[in-house]
């Protein structure tokens, strides 16, 4: 039996401009719920979880590839992806979010950071 996911680029777009709007720090989006979820500055032990357990994902085979992604740009922001490729999981979300019609473009999973330089650093702590 085929799997229906119901999915609204406007949605979506209001749920990064909400995040955005509230400062978030990081803006990553959860498969279970179909959504975005965020952290915004204060929250830094929820951000502290989320990004060990995004390294031990990492370090277990669960994430199979993960990299920088090209700046996204919304409404005059410009968010920074972290793409995170999830072993047997697709984010047409992602493929949405991106206008292009391109199923490749649900690959990876984004964790959008508000700042590029934390990205990056953050990147590079979960490769080591």
């Amino acid at each position: 039996m085929a799997t229906v996911i119901g999915l609204s680029l406007y949605e979506l777009q209001q749920q990064l401009t909400e995040a955005i709007s509230a400062g978030a720090a990081i803006v990553y989006y959860v498969h279970t719920l179909q959504a975005f979820n965020y952290f915004l500055p204060g929250d830094r032990e929820l951000y502290a979880n989320e990004m060990k357990s995004l390294r031990k994902q990492l370090r277990r085979g669960i994430i199979i590839d993960i990299k920088a992604g090209e700046d996204f740009h919304i409404y005059g922001k410009t968010l920074y992806p972290l793409d995170v490729k999830f072993d047997g999981v697709s984010c047409h979300a992602y493929m949405l979010l991106h206008q292009q019609g391109d199923i490749s473009d649900s690959i990876f999973t984004p964790y959008f950071f508000s700042n590029r330089d934390k990205r990056d650093a953050f990147l590079r702590w979960l490769l080591r």
